[in-house]
């Protein structure tokens, strides 16, 4: 199948440009140019009052290996969120889409960005406290799958597509590398009519500093948060938009207990029970997600069992 995307081409090559000599002139060299690429969904249909998620596959167009400082998603309004999943083979093959994904199964992936509606960017530290900088790591030709949720609540179709660009850190960067930790709370139950509350606590990578930390949920949410023993580290009422608790230099975010925990607070007014699951018209999702350094790896803690 033809992949269905339109890749921006990647700038690798690095430009050294003197500058004139003599009574007016100064030495030096350009920057080097961005090292970029973009991926692009197909367009869907989403109908009139519907609400899905859709998975698009594919394969990152970067020759070389990357680091990444920054990534920006430019999302329509009707695309509630998207997550940014890395595979470490093809799930389907690039360039296809589906619906009715998982956002996080029990053994991965996990997410390496999320975005809501509109244009969000998550950009990573330029220094870890060493002088180095922080970044992750996207190797050339990375599998991965784009998940959205799309909330459509007029009473006409709507025809749409999302954006993600990626920019890397120059060559040669000295750079620590970070990764992502999800935390899933997977053990609940919202009664009709009613509120509950999904709770789970997992351990944190030994060392692990956090650039920062968000929560993830739908539409019956009503609060989340994340901390370290007694002390709150992030907390939002926005299930849409959560927002993020960041640090940019150091100090950064750290865990002392050495325990993470996961708090989402549902309040349900349908007149059905709501279990956790992957369709966000019917089921719910309750999940932390931070960005650590140094890290070789993303981590899952499913229920509290941090997964090798």
């Amino acid at each position: 199948m033809r992949h269905a995307s339109r890749w921006l081409s990647i700038a690798a090559a690095l430009a050294a440009v003197a500058c004139g000599g003599g009574s007016g002139g100064s030495g030096g060299a350009a920057p080097p140019p961005p090292r970029t690429f973009q991926l692009r969904s197909p367009d869907l249909v989403v109908g009139a009052g519907q609400e899905l998620a859709s998975c698009w596959y594919f394969r990152t167009p970067n020759a070389d290996d990357l680091v990444v400082r920054s990534f920006t998603s430019r999302l329509p309004a009707v695309a509630a969120s998207v997550a940014m999943m890395l595979t470490p083979d093809d799930v389907q093959a690039p360039g296809t889409q589906s619906t009715g994904c998982a956002w996080a199964p029990a053994s991965g992936p996990v997410p390496a960005y999320v975005g809501s509606s509109g244009t969000a960017s998550f950009s990573f530290p330029p220094d870890d406290g060493s002088g180095k900088a922080v970044g992750l790591r996207i190797p050339a030709g990375q599998a991965g799958y784009l998940r959205v949720h799309w909330v459509n609540a007029s009473d006409q179709p709507i025809t749409a597509h999302v954006e993600l660009d990626a920019e890397a850190w120059p060559a040669g960067t000295a750079t620590t590398l970070a990764s992502p930790y999800v935390s899933v709370a997977a053990s609940f139950s919202i009664p009709a009519s009613g509120s509950a509350t999904a709770e789970t606590t997992c351990d944190v990578p030994a060392g692990a500093r956090f650039v920062a930390l968000t929560t993830r949920t739908y539409k019956h949410s009503v609060a989340t948060s994340i901390a370290d023993g007694s002390t709150t580290l992030f907390e939002s009422a926005d299930w849409s938009a959560p927002g993020f608790a960041r640090r940019d230099a150091a100090p950064f975010l750290a865990f002392a207990s050495g325990r993470l925990t996961t708090r989402c607070d549902y309040l349900n007014t349908t007149a059905s029970p709501v279990q956790p699951g992957d369709d966000p018209a019917s089921d719910e999702l309750c999940a932390a997600i931070g960005w650590y350094f140094p890290a070789t790896r993303a981590r899952l803690c499913y229920d509290g069992t941090l997964l090798p």
